[in-house]
């Protein structure tokens, strides 16, 4: 089976884990036995730092706006269809020109992929945070486009064969937006090989048990791009509500446009012996924190989209915090403990009920490795369901 992968770029260095995410796909496929392509259409913003398995083909010149977005990736299908057997695309990048390269006879298949939201829904905001309110104009451009893409465009990406997601919440805001997603969509989940992982960085499931504290101060890790809608404000937040502060050293990792917001409120709050903010780390640094790490929090996210931050702490075996509800909890499960969204105070006291429980730290560590050994969570399962679909609408 010819599969071409439609992405925007492959930077394995600093655009997180989603490229190492994909990359595990293509080369599992590849190790099925199949004939893998990757189409790169940003390909400038390419940072490939290894040798590769897979043929990746470097498009340039297509337009970073919607229409330009759209209409770069019809061309990039008719330009390859005659190569490919099938088509598997960022869906809430290339959904629309996918869309109308099917509609308009495009002779190859295709899925799409989604783990985030598209950019025509309304943007994260951190609520702690101060943030400039649109004005009217802008409201009602914003508005305009919503209503374009959910009433024009999305019946366009209805000709699209499969749709399949990260997690079901996100499927299901998908459908509310008019997705059709009945009959012909299913979760893929975030590929992640965790035991080999695991294997690579020297962790082992009673990693965490054997350094589980009997009393502090304990470090409460969150990492991720310091961005509007990750919860940073509300870790610091709630933190600054905890009495014994001392027990605690609270250590955010990362850089963004919020960066500056981050520090300033760290100040505002007198929390500066407590808080380390050691900005962006290389994943050994990275990995090297959360093997020293005994809460992981993650504040807030869109209720609809998962996180490699969480995924990478289920790895460790480290007892989380995160949101009730929404993606993070369908990752997390019995892992982890969960607050009222964006209620600080509760987070408050769930994180001191962590720090005070050490037998129930130790409980969610176990619970972590029966998470990912489900089958939702299993990369090689994962995939080979999507072989599967893929051959099935190859063959229809």
């Amino acid at each position: 089976m010819r599969i071409f992968f439609i992405t925007p770029k492959l930077n394995f260095t600093t655009a997180g884990g989603t490229t190492d995410e994909y990359d595990l796909t293509y080369r599992t496929l590849r190790d099925m036995g199949e004939d893998v392509s990757v189409v790169t259409v940003f390909s400038e913003a390419n940072n490939i730092d290894r040798e590769l398995p897979y043929t990746v083909f470097k498009e340039t010149n297509v337009s970073g706006r919607q229409m330009g977005i759209q209409k770069g990736v019809y061309k990039i299908l008719k330009k390859y269809q005659g190569q490919a057997d099938v088509f598997f695309i960022d869906g809430q990048v290339f959904l629309y020109g996918a869309g109308f390269y099917r509609k308009r006879g495009g002779n190859v298949p295709i899925v799409a992929y989604f783990n985030r939201e598209l950019t025509a829904w309304p943007e994260n905001i951190s609520r702690f945070f101060p943030h400039k309110k649109d004005n009217f104009v802008k409201k009602l451009k914003k508005a305009a486009r919503l209503y374009v893409e959910r009433h024009f465009f999305m019946p366009l990406a209805n000709h699209v064969d499969v749709f399949c997601f990260s997690n079901s919440h996100l499927q299901e805001s998908y459908k509310n937006f008019g997705m059709d997603t009945e009959g012909r969509s299913f979760i893929f989940g975030d590929p992640f090989d965790y035991r080999d992982r695991m294997k690579k960085y020297g962790v082992t499931e009673d990693s965490y048990i054997n350094r589980n504290k009997e009393s502090g101060p304990y470090n409460l890790f969150y990492s991720s791009r310091m961005a509007p809608g990750k919860g940073f404000d509300l870790v610091l937040t709630a933190f600054s509500k905890i009495k014994n502060k001392e027990n605690f050293r609270l250590i955010l990792g990362g850089t963004g446009p919020e960066e500056p917001l981050v520090h300033k409120m760290v100040k505002d709050l007198n929390l500066e012996k407590y808080v380390e903010l050691p900005g962006w780390m290389t994943k050994e640094e990275l990995y090297r924190r959360f093997g020293e790490a005994d809460i992981f929090v993650h504040a807030y996210w869109r209720p609809d989209i998962t996180a490699m931050s969480l995924m990478t702490a289920l790895m460790f075996g480290l007892p989380s915090i995160v949101p009730r509800g929404g993606g993070l909890e369908w990752v997390a499960r019995e892992s982890a403990l969960y607050f009222e969204d964006y209620n600080a105070d509760d987070l408050a006291s769930k994180i001191q009920l962590l720090a005070d429980d050490r037998s129930l730290r130790a409980k969610l560590s176990k619970e972590c490795y029966v998470r990912i050994d489900h089958p939702e969570m299993n990369h090689l399962s994962r995939i080979t369901l999507l072989r599967d679909k893929m051959r099935q609408i190859i063959h229809k």
